[in-house]
């Protein structure tokens, strides 16, 4: 379970999230979506929505039920979600999703058929909430786990104060950088990144448009059809032109790797590439499942797919959103279609990371040894 967390910061949290980054207004409807872990927490949004003069209605998944359920019930109901639940959703103005389940071991016990029909139903959650504009934001306190923190190599009370604090933060302040950011990679020509590590890669921009995660949902998200944020936020972020790129990019911090099916943390290691194409890599101590599956998959057909930069002073170790501590340049390789790039490489999307880089757009300097300039 999670600790009991103060009244007064659970409402600064909601406060925020709800005034600032979901912009929710007076008279609009609000679900709230948690599981039993992060119930506290929902209440306090419910209590902010009210406060607000929107109308909030509560939905409670309990874990131990939910488990039960898996056990006692018949496999075919597996992931369902009954018309009633997307009727609320549809009518919905905005949707809070605070994730889980957070039993991750008893989770990664299921057979692959079970997790399959377990997350059959987020396609359609997706599609739904775009076809009928719900401004959707995720919050994943309620996936923390002692399993995943130590297969990062973090401290689990660090990550779950980093996912509050870094949400705490305002996020109004990270648009400016953001903002700026995204004018040179979208005007830029060519992008080149280094590190005294022996980093020394160039990309080619493609002048396609960068997407700013900057915690707010402005026009722009709104116009665009960007309708679903994970907070915390801030990055800006952009697809790179995917046949050319030449050099070599030594990430030094634990990023991750994607398959069709499975989730790697990847750890700090060496990625040299040519005509746009990943030609070698060595990550010292490595699993051999992690080289296995570069390898069978052909990593000379992985191209590069996007380069952004971090913009949350509040992040710095939270898995997943390594690439939104302030000042982190990543580099995106494999899969990139659904970011506005051509590459749709089927098995695998990963994330280098590199803290205390230097990034150069046609010779002016944005961040300079992991500190934003521009």
């Amino acid at each position: 379970m999670l600790p009991e967390y103060p009244e007064k910061k659970r409402r600064a949290f909601a406060r925020n999230l709800l005034r600032n980054s979901l912009r929710l207004a007076r008279g609009e409807d609000l679900l709230i979506e948690t599981w039993s872990a992060t119930l506290p927490w929902a209440n306090s949004l419910t209590v902010e929505a009210h406060a607000l003069g929107a109308r909030a209605l509560l939905s409670v998944k309990d874990e131990e039920a939910y488990w039960r359920g898996l056990t006692d019930g018949p496999s075919g109901q597996l992931g369902r979600i009954g018309d009633h639940e997307w009727a609320a959703l549809k009518a919905s103005d905005a949707y809070v999703w605070l994730y889980g389940p957070m039993d991750a071991a008893r989770e990664e016990a299921l057979p692959a058929a079970a997790c399959r029909r377990a997350q059959s139903n987020q396609h359609e959650l997706m599609r739904v909430i775009q076809k009928y504009g719900v401004r959707t934001i995720r919050w994943d306190l309620g996936r923390t786990s002692e399993l995943w923190a130590r297969r990062y190599g973090i401290d689990l009370g660090t990550w779950r104060s980093e996912l509050i604090d870094a949400t705490l933060f305002d996020p109004r302040k990270m648009r400016r950088d953001g903002r700026a950011i995204a004018d040179r990679l979208r005007r830029g020509t060519e992008a080149t990144v280094s590190h005294p590590n022996g980093t020394a890669l160039t990309l080619r921009l493609a002048h396609r448009a960068p997407k700013v995660d900057d915690g707010v949902f402005d026009d722009a998200d709104l116009k665009s059809g960007n309708l679903i944020m994970i907070v915390p936020s801030g990055v800006t972020s952009v697809t790179v032109n995917e046949v050319h790129g030449q050099g070599t990019f030594v990430s030094n911090a634990v990023g991750v790797l994607y398959t069709t099916d499975r989730e790697f943390p990847l750890p700090p290691g060496r990625w040299t590439f040519r005509e746009g194409s990943l030609e070698t890599f060595d990550f010292p101590g490595a699993r051999t499942l992690l080289r296995r599956e570069l390898e069978r998959l052909g990593h000379p057909r992985v191209r590069l797919g996007q380069l952004s930069v971090g913009l949350n002073p509040q992040i710095a170790t939270i898995p997943l959103l390594f690439d939104q501590a302030r000042g982190r340049i990543t580099l995106e390789i494999g899969r990139n279609a659904s970011m506005g790039g051509k590459s749709r490489h089927p098995g695998i999307m990963a994330f280098l990371d590199l803290e205390g880089g230097t990034l150069d757009i046609d010779g002016e300097r944005i961040v300079n040894r992991g500190r934003i300039v521009v």
